[in-house]
Formats: structure tokens, sequence, C-alpha cells
């Protein structure tokens, strides 16, 4: 702490002395020219070629703005300089790449779905597969109608497709059909009957 306060004395005592060096520089130099001991127009054209060379119109105190402003701005000379343009703002560096950057490629277009061709062959076998699933439903439906009474039967395929009904009676047991029909209403007998005898298999 000690060190510290002596050299803040130390740099304290020289600005005092170097104040008062200059001082009593200034007020000599006053004094000559007041008292005519020196020639006023050879101290004015020294000290003018220092204010032009030396930037004496710089001062804080004794040039431009200063307290005394002794010494003047030289012709030709801008004092204060003027303050410069503020730079135009340059875009964030995020932006410049994202700028940069090649447009992504245009979206591709969605694949067409292939035709897809079936042959007359196919179609074919597609109907005799469909067919034989059918004569199998037929079948096993004609095998319960088989073993239900007739009334119940007829009861039961008063509300079924006629085409169905015919298709189910063709595969039932002959006598079990005749009853089941039996117990049919005439109508409804009638036509079924009919078709049988025609052998017009309609389908669903």
């Amino acid at each position: 702490m000690a060190k510290k306060k002596t050299l803040f004395q130390k740099i304290r005592n020289f600005f005092l002395i170097l104040f008062v060096l200059l001082f009593l520089a200034g007020g000599g130099l006053f004094a000559a020219i007041h008292f005519e001991v020196l020639d006023r127009a050879v101290v004015d054209e020294k000290l003018q070629w220092a204010n032009e060379k030396v930037g004496l119109y710089k001062l804080p105190l004794v040039g431009y703005g200063g307290i005394f402003e002794y010494f003047e701005v030289p012709e030709g000379v801008v004092w204060p300089p003027p303050e410069p343009e503020p730079e135009p703002e340059t875009p964030p560096e995020s932006t410049t790449v994202a700028t940069n950057r090649p447009a992504p490629p245009p979206a591709a277009e969605p694949k067409k779905s292939k035709e897809v061709k079936v042959s007359q062959k196919d179609l074919e076998e597609q109907a005799k597969v469909r067919e034989a699933a059918e004569k199998k439903r037929i079948s096993k439906l004609a095998r319960i109608y088989d073993n239900m009474k007739p009334e119940e039967a007829a009861k039961a395929l008063d509300s079924v497709n006629i085409d169905t009904v015919v298709l189910i009676l063709q595969k039932m047991d002959e006598s079990n059909a005749g009853k089941v029909l039996a117990k049919m209403e005439s109508s409804q007998a009638a036509q079924i009957t009919q078709m049988l005898m025609d052998g017009d298999r309609r389908r669903l």
C-alpha cells in the first residue's frame, strides 16, 4: 500500500512541476512580447509556423474550443475532423451462406403405378375358383336343410333370395326338397318349381 502511495505522489509531483514550467514559459513569453523585449511579428511568425507544423490548435486549453483559443485553425484544415459515416450493415453471415446455397432440386414426380394386365386365362381361372367355392357353400347349406324339419326349412328359406333357394334345393335330397316345397306358399313354390324345370341357375 505504501509503495502505491509513493508512486502516486511521484506522478502527481511530476505533472505539477511540468505544469509550473509550462506556465512560467508561457508567462515569460507573454511578458517578453508585452514589454517588447521580443519582436511581436517574429514571435507571431514562429508561433504560426509551430501551430501549422506541430498542431498547437489541437491543444485543449489554447487551441480550438479551449479556454484561451490563442491558436487558430490554419486555412484548409478541418478541425475537429468530421465524424466518419456509419458503414452499411452487412447481412449476417448465416444469411449470406444460405443465399449462396444452390436451389434444391425440383421434387421428383410420383411414379405412376404400373398397369396390371390380366389375361383371359387368368379371368377364367378366377371364375372357376369362385364357382367351386360357391358350390361348396351351397352343398354345405343343402346338408343343413336336409337335416331340418320341412316346416322349419320352408320358414327359413322364405326370406332367402329365390336364386339361392333354387341352388340349395337342387343339392338337397329330392324327397326332402319336395317336403320343403310343400310347406312353402303356393306362389313361391310354383315359381321355384318352374325355375327347377327350366334349369335356370341364377347366381347371387
